[in-house]
């Protein structure tokens, strides 16, 4: 495999990041200094409104105003040299106003900030600049200094060499500290961007075989949809000629005929009406995926289809003991949809609140919502688990319940009606907890120009005794 080539802007990530950085530190400085400037201008006025200092602030304050702007227009190393070089004038200026005033102080080695300065917004060799650059304006203020202050070998030693000497070998030591912080973060830099593009160049292998396997998975899941797609229109056909042939034999069976045989008769049938139904199902999925379905779209009583729903399974609820409460408002509106699909969900709901409930009752409601109806159907069975209701609709899934696994199915009721539902515009849900019951709900649109309808009053429309 082609390794990816990196692109540019990481490749000089390392240099970018150092240079915003500078960036970003130069504008604290600039606009900290000129702040510092603006008090001791404010102060000094008010103090000593004819100090000789007032120069080298307004000096200052100048400089630093010249170095933001430059750093907004993207001159950054010309603002960093004003600002650091006007940083060192004028505390030389500063030092040398003390020289006049007869004291060679400890202000002299501030002659060491705009050392560690140019290391941090120009680069560590600039601090080697700098250095030098303050021993030169050391050596002009001990020159001054001889001249200007009267001469005691005593109090010169003491006074002046035992400050300038220090001063500018602390100021060549913190050139080398500055230049070693320097390279050690420079290099720290460059070790992340390395491991950047390294990063970003396995992204992008990784990417490509995702894309890949994306691309061979979707190649082969269109083939497996197409063969059962065929295989299940092709086992169709032969089924319901089975079909046919078995309903003519379950019709034949007479009273004491053989029982076993009327036993396998029966049995043939309930095997080829379950293999109808999979077929079935398995075209539903496919032409539902493909998008293929054309929905006969209409308004339609939705309390008329659950009633018929409900009642067709009134024989197998009293069968095995479950009771059945229809709670419909009187004034319910119309929705938009196809009337054989909705039965297809209703029934797949029902269906399973008969299956999974062993004892209690199923619960069928509708109310209108704003702009949709919705439908729920709620039991007091098994329940299901978080970890199933999270793959509840996937294709042919079925959940780990003992109960579940003893009942014929396919898995794939649930993803249909959810199909359906969306193929609606409306949305399916449930709501369960495990051994305490489910509720399913669905949304249908409202059929176009319906009325609002009123509030929704609840009416007890079917109930089958427990």
């Amino acid at each position: 495999m082609n390794r990816p080539a990196c692109p540019a802007e990481l490749v000089g990530g390392g240099d970018q990041a150092e240079r915003e950085r500078k960036t970003q530190l130069l504008n604290i400085l600039t606009i900290s200094g000129g702040v510092v400037c603006l008090l001791f201008l404010v102060i000094m006025y008010l103090t000593s409104p004819g100090s000789i200092y007032l120069l080298g602030f307004w000096m200052m304050l100048a400089c630093c105003v010249v170095s933001w702007v430059l750093t907004r227009v993207g001159r950054v190393r010309v603002a960093s040299l004003l600002y650091t070089c006007s940083l060192a004038l004028v505390i030389f200026l500063m030092s040398l106003g003390r020289v006049f005033d007869g004291v060679v102080g400890p202000a002299i080695y501030y002659l060491l900030v705009p050392v560690l300065v140019a290391g941090m917004v120009i680069g560590p060799m600039a601090t080697f600049g700098f250095a030098t650059l303050d021993a030169a304006l050391i050596a002009v203020i001990t020159v001054v200094a001889r001249r200007v202050l009267p001469y005691d070998p005593l109090r010169w030693d003491e006074g002046v060499l035992a400050v300038v000497i220090p001063a500018t070998i602390l100021c060549y030591v913190m050139a080398v500290v500055a230049w070693l912080y320097g390279r050690s973060l420079e290099r720290a830099l460059r070790r992340v961007t390395e491991q950047g593009q390294q990063l970003w160049m396995a992204n992008e292998e990784i990417s490509a075989i995702s894309r890949t396997l994306e691309e061979k998975v979707t190649e082969r899941t269109q083939e497996l949809r197409d063969f059962v797609s065929i295989a299940a229109h092709d086992l169709r056909n032969p089924l319901t000629v089975i079909r046919g042939i078995t309903e003519l034999l379950l019709e034949s069976r007479a009273e004491g005929a053989d029982q076993r045989r009327n036993r396998q008769i029966g049995l043939l049938a309930a095997n080829v009406d379950h293999m109808l139904d999979l077929t079935d199902n398995l075209l539903d999925i496919s032409r539902l995926h493909e998008g293929s379905v054309r929905f006969d779209m209409e308004a339609l009583p939705i309390q008329a289809i659950i009633e018929e729903v409900c009642a067709g399974f009134e024989g197998q609820l009293v069968a095995k003991g479950l009771g059945l409460k229809v709670d419909l408002p009187p004034d319910l509106v119309p929705v938009w949809g196809d009337r054989l699909r909705l039965t297809q969900v209703l029934n797949n709901l029902v269906a399973n609140a008969y299956h999974y409930t062993p004892a209690g009752a199923i619960i069928v409601n509708a109310r209108h919502v704003d702009h949709v109806v919705e439908v729920s159907v709620s039991d007091t069975g098994i329940g299901i688990s978080s970890r199933d209701q999270k793959r509840l609709f996937a294709q042919f899934f079925r959940g780990e319940h003992a109960v579940v696994r003893s009942t014929k199915g396919t898995g794939l009721g649930l993803a249909i009606s959810r199909a359906i539902v969306e193929g609606h515009d409306g949305e399916m849900s449930v709501e369960s907890e495990l051994g305490r019951g489910s509720t399913f709900r669905f949304t249908v649109p409202v059929a176009p120009n319906s009325p609002a309808g009123g509030a929704v009053v609840s009416a007890d429309q079917s109930a089958l005794p427990s």
